[in-house]
């Protein structure tokens, strides 16, 4: 089989530094023979350094072309515009200014998207290996699914992404026959809800959700993101700066319906999976909410909880899925009915600072310090920007 050539779809606005970063990670990457088109996106800022970057970057493996948008499109109608190009160019994958990639992200992306070229569940692959939940504001680690190098997760990524045109009709039926109001749109975290009017994610999370589709994501990341100061950040951040690979890799793909490393939008492992692998879960019928974040109003639930329930499961390994899925017994998460947990059990303050011991090495009381000024300056920024 001949694969697919998608075209690189680079996307700046008003920082140039960035887009040159982006531009020279681009540039050392590894691609086939057969060349491959390189657009460069650039929406109307003001600013005419970034022009200048992308005219002056020297790209020998094919076509270059430049999209000067000569008006201010925003940064959700811009993303919306270069996934569009899908129906020109097939195939492509998009990389905001603030991203780096891996040199060997090309050759991941073309492979994904021609093994899930005819997956009915898949939505898009990511280029980013996720290690945050963003909506509990803590590590995220999925389990090892063994022969396979991606997992799936009920997220759409924004931090290097590909998509076919296949993908792209899906989200752009959807989004003109459903609208920008996503209210109606149930099992969307509360954080991604509340996501500005100008993030053209949280329409296509709510679209791969409200119609139970998944995103492909790599273990070992082919992008990072730098955080740099922009649309949605008003200081720089390294809190999402991950590995990326830096050896080839001859990849190796699991079909959707045969992985266990299957999360939903709460970066939750799925209930089937988890009863594929403890066989004394596989008659309940239960919610996974072991970081807490969902509102389960009804039923039994996987979560953290030192209550007694129908099975109790030690709270000790990393990933936390883990002490069930080696069915370790003992205190801090509970598969309970949800009408017997104590109101607040997991919000209280004893119960924040286990799960933070858990998870980190708590600071020094200077660092809390300076890191609540941090947070004080970045408001005061949004505020006087907003």
């Amino acid at each position: 089989m001949t694969q697919s050539a998608p075209t690189i779809v680079a996307v700046g606005y008003n920082r140039p530094k960035s887009l040159a970063r982006l531009l020279t990670s681009l540039s050392k990457a590894h691609y086939p023979s057969e060349g491959v088109r390189l657009v460069i996106s650039l929406d109307n800022s003001g600013n005419p350094e970034p022009l200048k970057v992308a005219e002056a970057f020297d790209w020998p493996f094919g076509e270059k072309r430049i999209m000067a948008r000569e008006t201010r499109m925003g940064l959700r109608q811009h993303i919306l515009s270069c996934g569009d190009l899908t129906e020109e160019y097939g195939e492509i994958i998009v990389l905001e200014d603030d991203l780096f990639v891996s040199p060997h992200f090309y050759e991941y992306a073309r492979k994904a998207l021609d093994f899930y070229a005819d997956a009915p569940q898949v939505a898009g692959i990511s280029l980013y290996g996720n290690q945050q939940n963003q909506t509990a504001a803590l590590p995220f680690t999925p389990i090892d699914d063994g022969g396979s190098d991606v997992y799936f997760m009920q997220l759409a990524a924004s931090w290097g992404q590909a998509w076919s045109r296949k993908h792209w009709q899906g989200f752009r039926t959807w989004l003109d026959a459903h609208g920008t109001d996503i209210s109606d749109v149930a099992g969307i975290p509360a954080d991604i809800r509340a996501w500005p009017e100008s993030s053209w994610l949280k329409l296509y999370n709510a679209y791969i959700i409200s119609r139970d589709l998944y995103f492909v994501y790599p273990y070992r990341s082919l992008s990072t993101n730098f955080g740099d100061p922009g649309e949605h950040f008003y200081i720089a951040s390294s809190r999402f700066q991950v590995p990326i690979q830096l050896k080839a890799s001859d990849y190796r793909f699991a079909r959707q319906e045969d992985s266990l490393a299957v999360y939903d939008a709460y970066c939750e492992l799925s209930p089937s999976s988890i009863k594929r692998l403890n066989g004394k879960l596989a008659a309940y019928d239960f919610s996974v909410n072991l970081y807490g974040c969902k509102t389960v109003t009804n039923g039994l639930q996987l979560t953290r909880s030192k209550q007694a329930g129908l099975h109790n499961f030690s709270l000790s390994m990393k990933p936390m899925e883990l002490s069930i899925l080696y069915d370790l017994e003992g205190e801090g998460i509970a598969l309970i009915e949800t009408a017997r947990l104590t109101a607040g059990t997991r919000s209280d303050p004893k119960a924040e600072y286990d799960t933070y011991r858990f998870f980190y090495k708590f600071p020094s009381i200077r660092v809390i310090l300076f890191g609540v000024i941090e947070r004080l300056t970045m408001l005061i920024k949004k505020a006087r920007t907003g």
